[in-house]
Formats: structure tokens, sequence, C-alpha cells
């Protein structure tokens, strides 16, 4: 399977995902805000944001975020989820290990259930 399949074989699975795919639990931003004292206004690149269900509570948390999305319809699904609502998101066409983002350029990395 090429890169290029490997990243649209969701597109037509967005529906799905805004639909069905579960938030992640809120124990997340305690952890992170608490032990770990990362600032809210720490910016995070969310790799393979997908249609933004992490990006969204991180957003939701106060973080300002780049969602890095490699497939176009997913890509847009987040845009038209989570641009209305927050003002520091925004989202690139990029992959993990080519983001678009210049080096150094975020505080926080966040790849949630990008793996598969």
């Amino acid at each position: 399977m090429s890169a290029s399949d490997s990243t649209e074989r969701f597109s037509s699975r967005v529906a799905d995902y805004v639909r069905y795919r579960p938030d992640y639990p809120a124990a997340l931003m305690d952890w992170l805000h608490g032990p770990m004292a990362v600032p809210t206004a720490a910016l995070v690149a969310d790799i393979g944001a997908g249609t933004g269900i992490s990006s969204r509570q991180f957003l939701a948390a106060g973080h300002p975020l780049v969602a890095v999305e490699p497939n176009a319809a997913m890509r847009a699904a987040a845009e038209q989820w989570l641009e209305p609502q927050f003002p520091l998101f925004r989202a690139v066409d990029g992959r993990a290990e080519a983001t678009g983002l210049a080096d150094a350029s975020v505080d926080l990395v966040s790849a949630a259930q990008a793996f598969h």
C-alpha cells in the first residue's frame, strides 16, 4: 500500500468517526496541567488529528493547536467542527514524518490514536 493509499483509506469513514469515536478521558488534561506542568498556553501539534476529537480536548483546555492531518476529508471535518468554536485552531496538510511545521515551533506533540 502506498503512502497516499494509507491516508485516503479513511475518507469514506469521516461520518462514522464524527458520530461514533469517543472522547478521551478528562483526566488527560488534569495530568498534563498537574503533574506534567504543561501550561495552557503551550502550543500543541496534534499529529494524525483526524476529525479533531483529541484536538478539541486540547482546545477546550485553552491550548493553541495545529492539527496535522494528511487526509483531506478528515481535515475538512475537523476544520468545519473546530474553527467556528476555537480561534486558536488551525489545520495543516501533513504527516508525522513531514508536518510542514518549523523545527522547535511547538511545545507539545500529541498523536492520540493515529497509529492504525
